[in-house]
């Protein structure tokens, strides 16, 4: 269960600080998904991928997604955001069509492999907070540390910490993954393409 936890932090540890790459550190994050499911014969869960929708609920799940995009767009010009992007980006390998392809990738691709492994594999039926929200959020902090001022991490912790917590209410409630991965594709998607723009 601890290696489990650790995954992210491996892998962004690894891809984005020793590898320079943002490819590796998420091609590595989902390669040890994968392989923590098999290790723990738990990969036939990716049919709860499929269940639970619900369309009234999916359209209110999906804008809350989306809002993740919006925080961005408007705290860029104060959060260190703007004068950083581009520096970044190009130090871990993403400019050209392979920025374009990754956003794509993380947006489409991402948050499948996530939801079934946080809130499937490492989902709690609880109604509360629970610690993998909070170690779901804080290995995000690695990937924003990059970019944004520091100060402005406790906001995204807070922020980060709360969409788990939202999305594996979303699994528990509709006994299935589908709506909580459609939400988070709508926050990777909102917030890769505001990336994508600046």
């Amino acid at each position: 269960m601890v290696f489990a936890l650790l995954v992210p932090y491996i892998s962004m540890i690894i891809g984005l600080y020793l590898l320079k790459s943002a490819w590796f550190a998420f091609l590595i994050y989902h390669f040890l998904i994968i392989s923590v499911l098999v290790y723990n014969k738990k990969l036939n869960s990716w049919k709860t991928m499929f269940k639970g929708f619900n369309l009234k609920l999916t359209i209110y799940s999906i804008i809350f997604g989306l809002l993740g995009g919006l925080i961005i767009y408007f705290l860029a010009p104060y959060s260190g955001l703007i004068s950083n992007l581009n520096p970044v980006l190009l130090s871990l390998g993403l400019s050209g069509s392979l920025w374009l392809i990754f956003v794509i990738y993380h947006s489409t691709i991402n948050p499948w492999f996530e939801e079934l492994y946080w809130r499937g594999y490492l989902g709690s039926s609880k109604k509360g907070l629970v610690l993998t929200d909070f170690i779901f959020s804080g290995y995000h902090l690695l990937v924003l540390a990059l970019f944004l001022n520091w100060y402005w991490l406790i906001l995204a912790f807070i922020i980060l910490t709360i969409a788990a917590w939202f999305w594996r209410q979303l699994a528990r409630k509709n006994k299935g993954l589908l709506i909580s991965i459609l939400s988070h594709m709508a926050a990777d998607a909102s917030i890769m393409i505001v990336a994508y723009l600046l």
